[in-house]
């Protein structure tokens, strides 16, 4: 994502723009997929000093760049080509590098879901960081956080201060580990790279926080996922009793220590590489980074999308298509409304909540992400996962319209152009449950009931009462990554 221009759920950083397009977390130059100010080098001195370079100097900076050349190319040559086409000429690198599978934890694990660990995660990461300022609430996640965790944790600056609206605007895995066989205590390692925005303080000393950070968690192999009905649940991993903080790491109910990984994942270690004292900015406009870069193709795409068209005929790419492009025709206008309402049958919870920080960010400062003549242009399907509890189709999408940010009091335009497309891609992902079948609906109708849809907040439908929000009934979007974050 990044952070300056707009649109809902891709491209924000801290700077504005679609829902989740445009917007960065700090504004100003790209780094896995956020902007972070003004761009800046090691050292930050002048590259070649401020009066040039001296012939001397000139020609034995023309040696380094030729055998910097030939280096690279002998090492491309030997590598057979093999990797992805490079970006075309200045735009720059083609975003991080690929994200390691998490599905192969299945292979230990046949309940796990990358869907549930990635809401598991999520709200593990939101929880810890609200409760890090009560040293009590902060040990009664002990099942989840270690003590060295939870003590840097605790020890972020302003220490003691109150943290709310932890807002999660991307999370990649950047290294998986499976047990190589041989070790004393078998266990399995992921190593998660977040990047969030919380508020940090309360009242008129409070902050808003830009923050980039690696958690490290482990699991023994052996253990098993919860139900879905448990992501969400910090209590007890054994016994599923409420945990106490005054019993160290061991369940005051079942008297087992339940730490380490023993039953459930374990955060053992937390890493801040980037924090920045800094509000919503959704002024101003970034330019599109990677638009015209290849699409990450996972490599397993034709096996899985073969596996989920025998499963489900009726849900082929036409149908899936037809449910996107619906769910984007309800998005843009809703997000230029500032009200969610209309889609909110059509997002997951967490979409949903990421989404609605960045309209109570318009809202506050006086602003209104204009989106006109919207429209998608092409689509391609990038990759598929399926597992016992669900089924993911992530598509990118290129789409282009008039993408400007204006004051909702005058009107003036602070940000893109009126005037001007705006061409961009993201990478969608739509989920549902793994055992509905049946195509997928186009209108704008209950998937379980057929009456007009009407959904309350919490993701319910007003006639049926029926949760939809969660993929149980039908696809909905989950997901939306800009092209510098995506790491397949």
């Amino acid at each position: 994502m990044h952070l300056a221009s707009s649109r809902p759920g891709g491209g924000h950083t801290f700077s504005g723009s679609r829902p989740g397009g445009g917007h960065t977390f700090s504004g100003g130059s790209s780094r896995g997929g956020s902007s972070f100010g003004s761009s800046s080098r090691i050292g930050g001195g002048p590259l070649l000093g401020a009066g040039g370079c001296g012939l001397g100097g000139c020609f034995m900076l023309l040696v380094v760049i030729v055998i910097v050349v030939i280096v690279l190319y002998m090492i491309n040559k030997n590598r057979g080509g093999g990797g992805p086409p490079a970006p075309p000429a200045g735009q720059g690198p083609p975003g991080p590098p690929p994200s390691p599978d998490l599905d192969v934890i299945r292979g230990l694990d046949p309940e796990f879901s990358v869907v549930l660990f990635e809401d598991f995660a999520y709200a593990l990461y939101a929880k810890a960081h609200e409760a890090r300022a009560n040293r009590q609430e902060l040990d009664a996640l002990a099942p989840y956080l270690s003590a060295e965790a939870r003590t840097e944790l605790a020890s972020r600056p302003p220490a003691g201060a109150p943290v709310s609206g932890v807002v999660i605007g991307a999370m990649r895995a950047v290294d998986v580990r499976l047990p190589s066989g041989g070790e004393p205590r078998p266990q399995v390692g992921v190593v998660l790279e977040f990047e969030s925005n919380m508020t940090v303080g309360a009242g008129t000393g409070d902050a808003t926080q830009y923050v980039r950070e690696r958690w490290r968690l482990v699991r023994d192999a052996a253990v098993r996922s919860r139900p879905p009905v448990a992501v969400h649940s910090f209590h007890c991993p054994n016994c599923g009793a409420p945990f106490g903080p005054g019993g160290g790491d061991r369940c005051e109910y079942c008297g087992e220590v339940v730490s380490g990984g023993r039953f459930d994942w374990s955060v053992v270690a937390t890493e801040p590489l980037e924090i920045e004292s800094r509000p919503p900015a959704l002024t101003g406009t970034v330019e599109e980074v990677g638009t015209d870069w290849p699409t990450i193709v996972h490599p397993a795409l034709a096996e899985r999308w073969a596996e989920l068209q025998q499963a489900d005929p009726e849900s082929g790419e036409q149908a899936l298509a037809a449910r996107l492009q619906l769910i984007y025709t309800e998005l843009n206008p809703a997000w230029t409304a500032l009200d969610l309402r209309p889609v909110r049958g059509f997002v997951s919870d967490g979409l949903f909540d990421y989404l609605q920080y960045w309209i109570a960010a318009y809202q506050h400062q006086g602003l209104t992400n204009q989106l006109r003549d919207m429209r998608l242009t092409r689509r391609q399907l990038a990759k598929v996962v399926r597992d016992k509890h669900y089924d993911a189709v992530t598509f990118r999408i290129w789409a282009s319209g008039r993408d400007f940010t204006v004051r909702q009091a005058t009107g003036e335009v602070v940000g893109g152009n009126p005037n001007a497309d705006r061409d961009y891609s993201e990478y969608w992902t739509l989920i549902r449950g793994a055992g509905v079948r049946g195509a997928p609906r186009a209108d704008k109708n209950c998937p379980n009931c057929g009456a007009p849809l009407e959904v309350n907040m919490a993701g319910q439908c007003a006639h049926c009462d029926a949760k939809i929000t969660s993929g149980e009934f039908d696809w909905v979007l989950s997901k939306i990554e800009q092209d510098e974050s995506y790491g397949g």
